[in-house]
């Protein structure tokens, strides 16, 4: 395999990531946005009016993904958009780095329900990954191996829009499932304390 090859297999995995990243974030940014709030200023964070300016920052994040890999898989010949996912690899490190280093064991939710992953070594390791990936898609490609027609730009961009609503369907229902399920939960739990609190009260009376 040659480096072009690389850079442009680099290049298709990485807009696949964004975009399912994105789509996720869509189907659940108040779960990202729990997120978001991690890492705002102590202030902000505490406050409980800032919930949508935090969703509002979710949604600009998860925009952002879909439009970078939109653009990244229809139009590879975009010079500009290598050095920006770099930087976006490298804010993904920092990230993880932070999260592990201040909120270790906290949900990241960056893929939103469709991953539990939390701060730790192995989501450092992984947006690791991740840059090394962006810094191979750096590699010069000759023009004549992303030339693209109208047609195969169209094509591309259906396979996004289908990628993009999948995630969000997908995401959306686990997101429910498990609110569901931990509904649930709380209320078994609620009853056997209540039956518990019950039968202590009768062992008491008689």
């Amino acid at each position: 395999m040659t480096l072009a090859n690389a850079g442009l297999g680099a290049k298709a995995v990485l807009a696949v990531m964004l975009l399912v990243a994105g789509g996720a974030k869509l189907a659940d940014l108040a779960g990202f946005a729990a997120s978001v709030r991690l890492f705002a200023p102590r202030r902000m964070a505490a406050s409980a009016s800032s919930g949508p300016l935090l969703r509002r920052v979710a949604l600009a994040v998860a925009l952002g993904e879909l439009a970078l890999g939109t653009a990244s898989l229809t139009s590879p010949g975009l010079g500009w958009l290598n050095p920006v996912i770099l930087a976006v690899g490298c804010a993904f490190v920092a990230v993880s780095g932070v999260g592990y280093a201040v909120h270790r064991g906290r949900s990241c939710r960056c893929f939103g329900a469709l991953s539990q992953r939390r701060f730790d070594r192995a989501s450092i390791a992984r947006a690791a990954v991740v840059a090394a990936l962006a810094g191979v898609a750096m590699a010069p490609v000759p023009p004549s191996s992303i030339r693209l027609g109208l047609a195969d730009r169209g094509l591309l961009l259906s396979a996004s829009c289908l990628l993009i609503f999948v995630a969000f369907i997908a995401a959306g229902a686990l997101a429910e499932s498990r609110a569901a399920h931990d509904g649930a939960a709380h209320d078994g739990a609620a009853h056997d304390g209540a039956a518990h609190h019950g039968a202590a009260l009768s062992g008491m009376v008689s």
